[in-house]
Order: structure tokens, then sequence, then C-alpha cells
């Protein structure tokens, strides 16, 4: 399957700025079965590339004259073939695993989430029984948070979309990984690409969002509760961080007053 990516991100400023700084996590990670046919990242001013702490490849944009917009936009085409069950990486991971049990700000876990992990705890622990222990958490996040657009921002908490009752796909995956990390498994935040052209799916007009749990022997295995799955080869990962903040897509800072709307349009499409 064959699919393509057309990713714009707007920044639009109240009053002219005279400097902004724009960092993009859009660089994909393929995993195997998963080929990169082409990618492109366009943006204004002085372009710089570099790798976070994460190990997310970041590309800096930075337009230092006075300016009232931004846009940056993302062009590409990738492919995958093969039946596996889960998206495999041969990469090195970069933080041990330990690392990612931090108690992060916006997948910060609290008493709150216990009724959410009621007796999966012995079984959590058994490198054996992980996979389907956390099948049945990604159930009952599905089950217990309804997807529905429009009722959080990107600043909202594991803990507020929990006793909402309903978010989107980040607020799933943050309490997904709340969750994990209260039983003691490894989890971190994915930012990337789903198709958004398929009714069934649960996917918004942005990038998506899922989460990695660390499975003894089989290493990070992908879980998305928006749509009850763990991401196969349509899922093409861009960033990994403790949360969103660590993996936002797009983040800026400005010179200047007044205040500023982005909007994102993206569209993934099955081409061939």
């Amino acid at each position: 399957m064959r699919l393509s990516v057309h990713h714009l991100t707007r920044f639009a400023f109240d009053q002219p700025s005279g400097h902004s700084i724009h960092d993009v996590r859009l660089s994909p990670k393929p995993a195997s079965g998963q080929r990169i046919l082409s990618w492109r990242i366009d943006g204004p001013g002085k372009r710089s590339e570099w790798v976070d702490g994460h190990g997310n490849q970041v590309t800096t944009f930075s337009v230092a004259q006075q300016h009232e917009s931004v846009e940056i936009a993302v062009t590409g085409l990738y492919e995958f073939s093969g039946s596996d069950q889960w998206l495999r990486y041969g990469d090195t991971p970069t933080l041990p695993a330990p690392f990612w049990l931090r108690n992060s700000t916006l997948a910060r876990h609290d008493a709150s989430f216990d009724p959410m992990i009621e007796g999966l705890a012995e079984h959590a622990a058994e490198p054996s029984r992980r996979v389907a222990v956390l099948h049945e958490l990604m159930e009952r996040v599905r089950t217990r948070v309804a997807y529905k657009t429009g009722v959080s921002t990107v600043d909202t908490t594991a803990a507020e979309a929990l006793a909402r009752g309903a978010g989107v796909a980040q607020d799933e995956a943050h309490i997904f990984i709340a969750c994990c990390r209260r039983l003691g498994v490894p989890a971190r935040y994915i930012s990337g690409y789903l198709r958004n052209d398929d009714p069934e799916l649960q996917v918004g007009r942005t990038s998506h969002s899922w989460a990695e749990a660390w499975v003894p022997g089989l290493e990070w295995v992908g879980f998305d509760p928006a749509n009850a799955i763990s991401p196969r080869g349509d899922s093409l990962r861009v960033a990994v961080g403790l949360d969103y903040r660590d993996a936002a897509p797009v983040s800026g800072r400005r010179v200047g007053f007044g205040g500023a709307k982005m909007s994102v349009e993206a569209e993934v499409k099955v081409v061939d």
C-alpha cells in the first residue's frame, strides 16, 4: 500500500513579529516493511537540522525579519508491505527503557488512574503476559474515554481527559501511557501519521498520536487507543517523547506582541 502526506501548519500573528523560531519534528522513522519514497519539509527563513535528546530529527526554521505569518508544509510518499502484527524498528534505543517511567506533565498519573488498572498489575509484571494485559488496558481506555473533538486542547492532561471521559487521540494516548507507568511498564508518546481517508478510523485532520510500551523480548510495541489497534504499516512514526510536548509536530516561539493563531490541515490517503 502506498500513501501520500500533505500537511500544512500556519501561524498567523495579530501583530508583526520581528523574529520567530519554529521546531519541526516531522521527519519519518520507518519501521520494518515501510519505505519512504519521497519526503520534503518546507518553511521560511534560515534552516538547520539537529537531533534532540529523545532521538528525534528536528528541522528548525528561523525568520529574522518582520513577518505576520509562517507556513510550514510537509509533502511525502511512503509505502509498506508485509503482514507484521505490529511495527518493528531496527534502530538502537537512544534512552534506556526505565527512562520512560518518568511521571511527565501531560501524562502524569495519580490515584485517579487506579480503577483503570485494577486487576492488571500482577500479569503486567510477567513478560509473557504483558502484551495481553496492554491490549486489555487499551480496550479499557477506549471504553472509558469517548473519541470526541473540540473538548480538549494540546495542553489537556491525562487526568483531565480521564475525568471528562472524552478526548481525541492525543488524550487517549496520554491516558494509556499514564496507566502503563502506574503499572511499572515503560511507555512513551508517539506522533505520526495514519491515513484519514478511511471513515472506519478515528483520525483527525491533523497528524495522529498513539503510544508505545516496552515488552521484554519484543522491545517497543505500539498501541493506538483511539482505534483499539496495534499500529501497522499505514501508521508512520515521526517523533517520540514522554508526552505531546516532547514530540509536538511543530512548536515555536517569537519576538513580538499580540496573539498568534495556529491552523493545521493534514491529508493522508492511499494513492496506490
